[in-house]
């Protein structure tokens, strides 16, 4: 399982169970903390006496039940996605990466507003309809897609991780653990911080494949239809 783990996810679907086993796994490790940090919950955990075997280990239900049901909520809602709604994330680095430097390399004079207003509509058309993984035979290289895709998934997973350190400073302050929750602070932001690092790496990959998709005369044209077609 760990071997597979760490294996390029290829699809949508890959990246999102990908996302469910690590957040499982962080959230194994946050539940076991809190019970050090709060007698209630240790006394909860504990009352289930049932042991599951994890990697040769025989780990208390009552441990496992919380993060479990957690990773499932995580993985129905979409958590990344939420998260990235809430704070604009996705909406920056489409903009900021596929859709004004394509607008600029077709010299459309559609403002930054109009864009953001269509910006899944025109990210539907003019990028995604090029670098989909679920096509046979995209224009874009499948080995770069999938390396986005695959740095994309470890970004979600530092932002998703960075969303539990939060919950768990908030208990922190609740069970009045200020020391424990000054440590847990410093840890959301060096996540974050990579986080940011990783969203770099990622961008490299995605100007490389705006790049290929603008790198013909008739696609030009078309993505330049498709900016006029705001216009109207």
């Amino acid at each position: 399982m760990l071997t597979s783990f760490f294996k390029t996810v290829n699809t949508y679907g890959a990246m999102l169970n990908k996302l469910a086993i690590a957040n499982f796994f962080i959230g194994m490790l946050a539940f076991y903390f809190l019970t050090t940090q709060s007698n209630e919950i240790q006394e909860l955990a504990d009352r289930f006496s049932l042991d599951i075997p994890i990697f040769g280990l025989k780990v208390p239900i009552g441990y496992i039940a919380p993060p479990f049901i957690m990773a499932i909520i995580f993985r129905i809602v979409k958590l990344h996605d939420r998260i990235s709604d809430v704070f604009r994330i996705r909406e920056f680095y489409d903009y900021e990466y596929v859709l004004n430097p394509m607008r600029n390399a077709v010299k459309s004079d559609v403002d930054k507003k109009t864009i953001l207003s269509n910006r899944n509509r025109l990210m539907s058309r003019i990028f995604y309809s090029y670098v989909s993984s679920r096509d046979e035979n995209p224009l874009v290289d499948k080995h770069l897609i999938e390396m986005v895709l695959d740095q994309l998934t470890w970004y979600w997973m530092i932002i998703e991780s960075s969303f539990i350190t939060i919950c768990i400073f908030i208990l922190l302050i609740y069970f009045n653990k200020f020391e424990h929750a000054l440590t847990i602070v410093y840890l959301s932001l060096g996540l974050i911080v990579f986080a940011k690092v990783l969203q770099k790496s990622c961008s490299k990959y995605t100007i490389r494949e705006v790049d290929i998709i603008l790198n013909s005369a008739p696609r030009k044209r078309e993505i330049r239809k498709q900016f006029d077609e705001l216009q109207h």
